[in-house]
């Protein structure tokens, strides 16, 4: 199973846009980690089938999508939150635990806009980066296991 993972688009739909089109026929989920809800909606009238999850960021100011989601992707348990409500931008500590209370396999998260892919105590953590500037990040889930990792268009 293949995720795409996308945050903090800042009105760079075209940069959205992208992302989706390069990976619409090899991805299996999408999952956008908010700061992005207009240009989400905008994506949805093109791509109204589109498979995606989404959570709401801090400039989301009229979005009915939740601040945080617990999602099951091929038999692995996602925790997927903007960040601002785990006060990302002065450290990790909050989240990791709340990934952990939650028993998390991965935990996405973006608000920072500084891409990372780490692995902490079995958990796979992800900031995607920013679509703004052009930014984000993949997930293969495989009987293997997990493959990780941010890259840019």
């Amino acid at each position: 199973m293949r995720i795409v993972v996308t945050s903090d688009v800042h009105r760079r739909t075209s940069a959205l846009f992208d992302i989706v089109e390069r990976h619409m026929k090899n991805a299996d989920l999408f999952i956008n980690l908010g700061d992005s809800a207009d240009e989400i909606e905008t994506l949805l009238t093109v791509y109204p089938n589109l498979k995606i999850e989404c959570v709401a960021g801090n400039c989301d100011f009229s979005s009915t999508h939740p601040l945080t989601k617990l999602i099951n992707c091929a038999g692995k348990k996602v925790f997927i939150t903007h960040g601002h409500p785990f006060y990302v931008k002065h450290g990790y500590e909050v989240l990791k635990q709340k990934a952990r209370d939650v028993k998390a396999d991965i935990c996405l998260f973006g608000h920072t806009h500084m891409p990372i892919c780490e692995i902490e105590d079995g958990i796979y953590y992800m900031n995607p980066g920013a679509v703004c500037d052009y930014s984000y990040g993949i997930i293969d889930l495989e009987p293997s296991g997990i493959m990780a990792y941010t890259t840019r268009i």
